[in-house]
Parts: C-alpha cells; structure tokens; sequence
C-alpha cells in the first residue's frame, strides 16, 4: 500500500476534478507552492501590466537560472566554488520553482508507456514480462495490462493499450482496449483518416467478435459489455507524475451519439458533451478491476483465438495467459 501524502491527494483530486483542483485554479495548490514560485508568479503579473503582454512566470524563473549557472561556470573557472555557497542555495530554489511551474508535453506514446508501466497502483506488480505487466487483484484475479502501441501489432488492431482481467482458477478473463488520443481544450476532433481507421480496426477486432454481448448466466448488476474505448487524453502532464494521465473514457459505440458539429460543421468530442457518458481514468480501472465495464467473461480457449484471428501475421510471440497455482 502506497501511503499517500497532501500534494499526491491534492494532485489526485485534481485528475478527478480539474474544474476546480487543477493546477491552474486550485487555490489550495498554490498555497502548497514555494515562496520562490510564489515571489515569479507575483513578479509576472506585474510584469504582464508593465510590459502590456504576457509574461509567464516560467520564462523569468528560466532568465534568471541562465544567468546564475552562467555566474557559477566563472566561480567553477577560477577555481572559487567555495565562495559561491549562497549563489547554489538560490539556484537550486530555482530550479525547484522551475519544476513546479513547468508541466511538461507528453506524446501519446510517452503517455501509454507511463501508464502502464510508471504509475503507482495500490495493487501489488506480481509479473513483468516484454510488452505486457500483472497486477494481483482481490479473490485470486490478475490484472494484466498489455501494451500494444507503437508496435506492428497496434496497427492490426487500432488498441494502443489492452486490460485484461483473469481469473486463473476458472480459466476465465475479460478485456477492454483502449485508444489514446491527445486532444487540445478538451475537444478532440474527428477528421483525422488514421483515427477513424484505428475506431474502425477496434470494432473489427472487438465488437464485431461479439464479445460485448453478456452471458446468459450473468448475474449482479455490472455496465454494458463495451470492450472498445477511445481515450481524449490530456497533454499537459507532471513529468514526475504517479497518477494515471488525465483522460476520458468513452464507448466508441457511443461517439456518433455525443459527436458534436463545430462552426465549420467538423464533428468533434468535448468534455461538456461526454462527460454523462465518459469514465476517468481512476474510475475506469476502478470499474475494470471490479467486473463492472469490459468485455463478458471468456474461456482462454475464446482469449487466445481472439488475438490470434488479427495478431498471427502481426507478432510471433505465443498469446501468453497469466496462470497461479491455487
């Protein structure tokens, strides 16, 4: 169990919700913030009014490290560091007022590999094997996250990352693919040919396997059997970040139903629009990881045949199901 700390709950209650505890808005962040950050975000303001412009407290903080490492390479040069102790006392306080100011670009790759391989769970690693990692869940079920982005095999398929949920005893899992998409001001937008080609190679390899149909025997109160997601995601991140990226879950079933027409009558998804709809990413594998959204339950003789129908030609690794003695 990982204990967690004031900013790891502030920055988890900001994935969750950002309207209100994002970075940008959360008055209770700010408080949290060095003086220093403090000192550049006061002095920007004040700036921008001077200087009739924006001015970002990043770039000055940024002005100002030049200047200090430019100052500490002449003391290194004349062989003085041990008169410069107050000039690396400052730049360290800027460079950690750097790093809190700063929330990086991340690509959809960085942001797959991140998630399923970086971030912390509660759930304990129990495997980690080329391409896929195994997470212990309660009432002997493993976890297993499969990464399939940028590999040959994503293009078959359309998923960048795949859940799969197994229970070992009965030889029983159950999956949900996902598909990255960076979209910017929470609008993603619908007319790029190899998004469309990869929603279509998810319902292909998924939905018309029929796999998003419930058993007869099921029983208790679950969500639809979706196993096909599209995932607008959120560019900016924390590159020291231990929570998953900050996206939305939406059925690619249900994107005609909450697709929306913008001035220019391009179709789009925006956050106002599916957020009824859509999971975020701490409840979507909440849900996963509990047996109420993904796939009906599969024998691993249905698993394996599943992904050898679209991944023989693709990849010449065996499909390899997690199994534990019991």
């Amino acid at each position: 169990m990982v204990k967690s700390t004031y900013d790891n709950a502030l920055q988890l209650g900001g994935e969750i919700y950002p309207e209100l505890l994002g970075d940008e808005v959360s008055l209770l962040k700010r408080e949290r913030e060095s003086d220093t950050t403090k000192e550049y975000r006061q002095k920007a303001e004040l700036c921008s009014i001077r200087d009739k412009k924006h001015i970002s407290p990043f770039n000055l903080v940024s002005l100002d490290i030049v200047v200090y490492e430019g100052l500490l390479s002449i003391a290194t040069a004349q062989r003085n560091e041990q008169k410069v102790d107050q000039l690396k006392r400052k730049l360290a306080q800027f460079y950690k007022s750097k790093k809190e100011l700063d929330p990086e670009d991340h690509s959809e790759n960085q942001l797959i590999f991140r998630d399923a391989y970086n971030v912390s769970r509660v759930i304990p690693t129990i495997a980690n094997d080329r391409g896929c990692r195994d997470f212990e869940l309660p009432n002997g079920r493993v976890l297993r996250l499969r990464v399939l982005h940028p590999d040959k095999v994503e293009h078959i398929t359309g998923a960048d990352l795949i859940y799969e949920r197994h229970h070992p005893k009965n030889e029983m899992a159950s999956v949900v693919a996902v598909q990255y998409k960076i979209w910017k001001n929470r609008k993603l937008y619908l007319s790029d040919e190899r998004m469309l080609g990869q929603i279509d190679k998810m319902k292909t390899f998924l939905c018309n396997k029929e796999i998003c149909k419930s058993a007869k025997n099921d029983h208790g109160y679950r969500f639809p059997c979706c196993s096909a997601f599209i995932r607008p995601t959120d560019k900016l991140q924390k590159a020291d970040q231990k929570f998953l990226s900050t996206g939305e879950h939406l059925p690619i079933c249900k994107i005609n139903e909450c697709a929306t027409l913008s001035d220019r009558g391009a179709k789009k998804l925006e956050y106002d629009k599916i957020k009824e709809i859509s999971l975020s990413s701490e409840v979507f594998e909440f849900l996963f990881n509990n047996g109420k959204i993904g796939s009906r339950d599969m024998t691993y003789t249905e698993l394996t045949k599943l992904y050898s129908d679209y991944l023989e030609d693709a990849s010449r690794e065996r499909v390899i199901v997690y199994a534990q003695e019991v």
